[in-house]
């Protein structure tokens, strides 16, 4: 037995052991996950730090971009206006050349027309002229005609009224 006894009491050593021993684990546990808090508060403040200064530093970033996007623009910009001031500078030349060549194509057009209306004018003249004369002569010889008719109706009047006036004597 006394087997047994030793080996109950190597039981009871190695309880007491690993009770000793568990609780010294567990007091290092505990420090353990007391330094991890610390540590893990410390790296957060860290995190916290860099995310501000990253933070800064995109906004220092983006100030400097949309200043950069802002002078580009106004650059962009004046090179556009001048662009369209040159183009329109083009346009009105171009559109001046037009209206001259318009201008004088329709000054021929305005000789080319009064040309035609000369032209017109005088035959129309000639032809009223042609016309009034024709006509003229027309009227002289009715009037010759008539003149002659009332002569001749007079000369027979006067001449039955003479063979009357005979007969009455």
């Amino acid at each position: 037995m006394k087997f047994l006894d030793q080996l109950g009491d190597a039981v009871k050593d190695v309880k007491e052991l690993a009770k000793s021993k568990a609780s010294v684990v567990k007091d290092l546990t505990a420090d353990a996950a007391q330094e991890v808090k610390i540590l893990a508060k410390e790296k957060a403040k860290d995190v916290k730090a860099k995310s501000v200064d990253a933070a800064q530093e995109v906004k220092v970033l983006v100030k400097e971009k949309t200043a950069d996007v802002k002078a580009k623009s106004a650059d962009a910009a004046h090179d556009v206006n001048e662009l369209v001031k040159a183009k329109s500078a083009v346009v009105a030349k171009d559109l001046e050349v037009t209206l001259k060549e318009k201008a004088e194509e329709l000054k021929q057009k305005a000789r080319e027309v009064k040309d035609i209306t000369a032209d017109a004018a005088k035959d129309i003249t000639e032809t009223i002229k042609e016309k009034s004369a024709g006509a003229a002569k027309d009227i002289r010889a009715k009037v010759a005609e008539k003149t002659e008719s009332k002569e001749n109706a007079e000369v027979s009047s006067e001449a039955e009224a003479t063979e009357g006036g005979e007969k009455t004597k």
